[in-house]
């Protein structure tokens, strides 16, 4: 055997060892604990062994296999563009009495049309207010001036984007409000434009779900103590009992990481506890979710900010957008517009503490601490000095995070319902049998029709499973009605890939090759074949992927991770064995 043989031994053990690694908190979570914990990360964590995979990375259920809520809530556009024509009126007034242009009356914004009426009260100066303000402000567009009346209106990109908005508001204050009570494996995805789906699943109580979601997000601005010792001196005076649980970190993170020392903990609950009744008065600990790479943004761990009683409340926010360009420092920044009293009040708070961090809070979490350069009061800006797509995306999600507290867009429940854990537990009994019957029938087939080069097979298919169940527990997937459907479509895809490889050996030991011969042509000619219909199938599953919601995405990612499992499974691992069955034991035929 060559090396390349061994050094192909090597990755398959090791990518076996991983599978079944990756697959045992999925393990412990189904045969372990009761159903009714199946949720619970923390019961997890207690059974699991010291050397298995963190509890998160287990296999979920999704909403059709263990009963939970789903709803649909619709996000009031009218009022949200409304809201948002009122709020570019008023910075129309303030940019115009800035720029020392003239003087304009209270604007009228019809909420109807979302037309906005401004009135100069000096005719002589409407021309130059008018250039100036459709030159500044781009996403309104002109309807008529008559005289000293300036009728606008948003521009249908305007319009679009602020749709968007809206509904980019309203799905970050539900998940912080879920994430914040504790709700393992929520969905939440867009439904058309104006409308929000949300499952829950394990949930049981539609009151107790209506009431957490029903609730205005809560922002504010808060000055950072500068007392650094205070979490060293509190871990070091009264230690927590399981310091694995509850750390303290001397290390510095990213940049929205607290200075250190800070505590850190995976349980947000048992750190706040742990700081109960030790932080002095007029202080306040809060923490900050460092959350996983990826879209579901999942909190990872959490960690400690010491905050002053100084704040400004977020109601008091006009506006925050992400420009998406540098500054002239090269830095990516978030601006944001305060109103009046809101203006006074930051000046007074910045001014005060210039140096220092300002935490954004939002639902008592630390979004973000930048350091306060200047005094700022009507507008100000917050850089990040981040690069690359990652900017960007942080960008936006500051941005937003800073307009959800101070404009949540409005909604409403349309629809709620429950689904029973009895009907999730009849599909899964009948998913499972049919998979079970399926695989059955095909280990049967390929065993008896291609003799030993059929059992090969089916080993490969065996692991094959095994890899598209630990590829969902990796990436964080749940496991739904229709990603079985994609499981079972994944392995009649990889049987396929084997009987073409053995179908093509069979033409080739027909033509009069040897044993070695035949197996090399066969694999070596069946590659591209098989490569082109598993990159033609991936291609569709990325598609539906990126375009579908819910059950589709469902079905699409065990698609996807099922046909890269068949590519390693049936081109490496069948091939590895045969190899050997052939040319480590030097046969003279092949049992296909």
């Amino acid at each position: 055997m060559d090396r390349s043989w061994y050094t192909r031994l090597v990755i398959i053990l090791a990518v076996t060892f991983f599978t079944a690694w990756m697959l045992v908190p999925t393990y412990y979570s189904f045969f372990r604990l009761e159903r009714a914990d199946r949720n619970d990360v923390q019961k997890l964590e207690e059974v699991l062994p010291a050397w298995a995979p963190p509890a998160r990375f287990r296999l979920s259920l999704g909403l059709d296999l263990q009963g939970g809520i789903h709803l649909v809530m619709h996000v009031d556009m009218k009022t949200a563009l409304t809201k948002k024509a009122e709020r570019r009126a008023a910075s129309m007034v303030s940019w115009v009495e800035s720029k020392k242009l003239g003087e304009l009356e209270v604007p009228d914004v019809d909420p109807n049309t979302n037309r906005v009426t401004l009135r100069v009260k000096d005719p002589a100066t409407a021309e130059a207010i008018s250039k100036s303000i459709l030159d500044t402000f781009t996403d309104f567009s002109l309807v008529r001036r008559d005289g000293a009346t300036l009728v606008l209106e948003l521009n249908s990109l305007a319009l679009a984007g602020s749709s968007e908005e809206a509904l980019d508001m309203a799905i970050l204050r539900i998940r912080q409000r879920i994430d914040k009570w504790g709700v393992a494996e929520v969905q939440i995805s867009k439904l058309g434009t104006d409308q929000i789906q949300i499952s829950l699943p394990g949930q049981s109580d539609p009151e107790q779900v209506k009431e957490l979601i029903g609730t205005t997000a809560q922002l504010e601005f808060r000055i950072v103590a500068q007392d650094s010792s205070f979490f060293s001196n509190i871990f070091t005076s009264s230690p927590p009992e399981d310091t694995e649980l509850i750390r303290l970190s001397m290390v510095r993170g990213s940049d929205d990481s607290p200075n250190p020392p800070y505590l850190e903990s995976e349980d947000r609950a048992a750190l706040l506890a742990y700081v109960d009744g030790k932080v002095p008065a007029g202080q306040k600990v809060l923490t900050h979710c460092v959350t996983a790479p990826g879209p579901k943004r999942q909190c990872v761990k959490y960690q400690t900010y010491l905050l002053e009683s100084a704040n400004v409340a977020g109601d008091l926010l006009r506006t925050a957008y992400f420009p998406g360009v540098p500054n002239n420092r090269g830095q990516y920044h978030v601006q944001f517009e305060m109103q009046p009293e809101g203006a006074r009040q930051m000046g007074e708070l910045t001014g005060a503490h210039v140096d220092r961090q300002m935490g954004i809070v939002l639902d008592d979490n630390v979004m973000s601490a930048p350091s306060i350069q200047s005094q700022i009061s009507e507008s100000g800006s917050i850089s990040f000095g981040r690069m690359g797509p990652e900017a960007k995306e942080y960008g936006k999600l500051l941005a937003t995070t800073l307009q959800s507290g101070a404009l949540p867009a409005p909604v409403t429940i349309g629809e709620i319902r429950q689904v029973g854990a009895s009907l999730g537990d009849e599909l899964i009994k009948k998913g499972t049998l049919a998979a079970g019957i399926g695989l059955l029938l095909v280990v049967l087939f390929m065993a008896i029709y291609y003799k030993v080069s059929g059992l090969v097979a089916d080993v490969a298919l065996i692991l094959n499973g095994a890899l598209i169940l630990a590829g969902l527990a990796v990436f964080g997937a749940t496991l739904t009605l229709p990603g079985i459907a994609g499981f079972v479509l994944t392995l009649g895809i990889a049987v396929d890939a084997n009987v073409l490889i053995n179908e093509r050996i069979r033409e080739e030991l027909d033509a009069g090759m040897s044993a070695r011969q035949a197996v090399d042509a066969g694999y070596d000619r069946a590659f591209w074949t098989i490569f082109d219909a598993h990159v033609t199938a991936l291609i569709a599953g990325f598609i539906l992927m990126f375009t579908g919601t819910g059950p589709v995405q469902g079905f699409a990612t065990t698609l996807i991770i099922g046909l890269i499992a068949s590519l390693f499974t049936s081109i490496v691992v069948t091939r590895l064995i045969i190899t050997w069955l052939i040319h480590g034991r030097n046969a003279t035929r092949v049992s296909v």
